[in-house]
């Protein structure tokens, strides 16, 4: 049910090529510059402040804004009417990596579980791709330990975890309780991946604290169940969430003066959901459990 011209605008906003642009979509090059012309003769706007580069003017902006969202709603509205042909109703819920820790608590598992029995499928991803897929409405409700786009999505705190420094159980600083500036200046420092809330939380905790690091001391780990290993590989100081530290049991927990960090971990799903029945039911069964834990 999309107006094809708006694929067409997003497709070539993203490759910022006319043939290109055609190739993908599987029409003629005349036909990709017909759609453009036609939806800036139908609002008397123009698209491009610079055709050559594609930079957008304002109004263009709003348009592939307006674009996106049309382009995503019909998708999730196909993905809907897909999901109310089948028998046995499923569940879709994805989770951060670094937030994963959280389903520790089996009481968490069990508010979605007591809906959809075994048929509750929790999976994996990166916060571009939870945030896609929601909107696409491939997944229902996504854990996310990041702020969100509150425009699009509705969310609920489930949590706050602390960010704390640790180091190897068995490396040079196992004798140390505290950990100095002057330590994480002159050692590896290894964070989580930037496409989760590990790292910006940590960073902004760190410059309050006036704790400068060394860039090229900086390893960052794109899988937050490998951070231990690179810690031990680097016999560095690495910062993770608090509630993690059980599952990593070759670390151990470090002091840092003036270091306060932590991040809220949030349920969110799309706001023009299908599945009001499901997320009123869902949301109101996590927020009993948000305020009994």
């Amino acid at each position: 049910m999309n107006d094809p011209r708006l694929l067409t605008l997003l497709t070539l906003v993203k490759v910022k090529n006319y043939t290109k642009t055609a190739q993908q979509l599987f029409i003629t090059q005349p036909a990709v510059t017909h759609h453009i012309k036609s939806i800036e003769k139908e609002f008397d706007i123009r698209l491009f402040a610079n055709p050559k580069t594609f930079e957008l003017t304002p109004e263009g902006s709003i348009m592939v804004e307006y674009a996106r969202r049309m382009v995503n709603q019909s998708t999730q509205l196909s993905s809907a009417i897909e999901k109310s042909k089948q028998t046995t109703k499923k569940l879709f819920i994805a989770i951060t990596d670094s937030a994963s820790c959280l389903l520790k608590n089996v009481d968490l598992l069990n508010v979605f579980f007591s809906y959809f029995n075994n048929f509750c499928q929790i999976e994996t991803n990166t916060l571009d791709h939870i945030f896609r897929d929601i909107q696409q409405g491939n997944i229902d409700f996504a854990i996310i330990d990041s702020d969100y786009d509150d425009d699009i999505f509705e969310g609920i705190l489930l949590d706050q975890f602390s960010i704390i420094p640790v180091c190897f159980q068995e490396g040079k600083f196992k004798e140390i309780k505290r950990v100095t500036r002057e330590m994480i200046k002159n050692n590896t420092v290894i964070l989580g991946t930037n496409k989760e809330g590990l790292l910006p939380a940590t960073m902004k905790a760190l410059k309050n604290a006036n704790i400068h690091i060394n860039a090229s001391d900086v390893v960052v780990s794109n899988s937050y169940l490998l951070i231990d290993k690179m810690i031990e590989a680097k016999d560095g100081i690495g910062f993770i969430y608090e509630n993690a530290l059980d599952g990593f049991p070759q670390l151990k927990k470090m002091e840092l003066r003036n270091f306060s960090a932590s991040q809220s971990i949030y349920l969110i799903y799309n706001q023009n959901s299908f599945e009001k029945k499901t997320i009123r039911e869902i949301t109101g069964a996590l927020k009993k459990w948000s305020n009994q834990k």
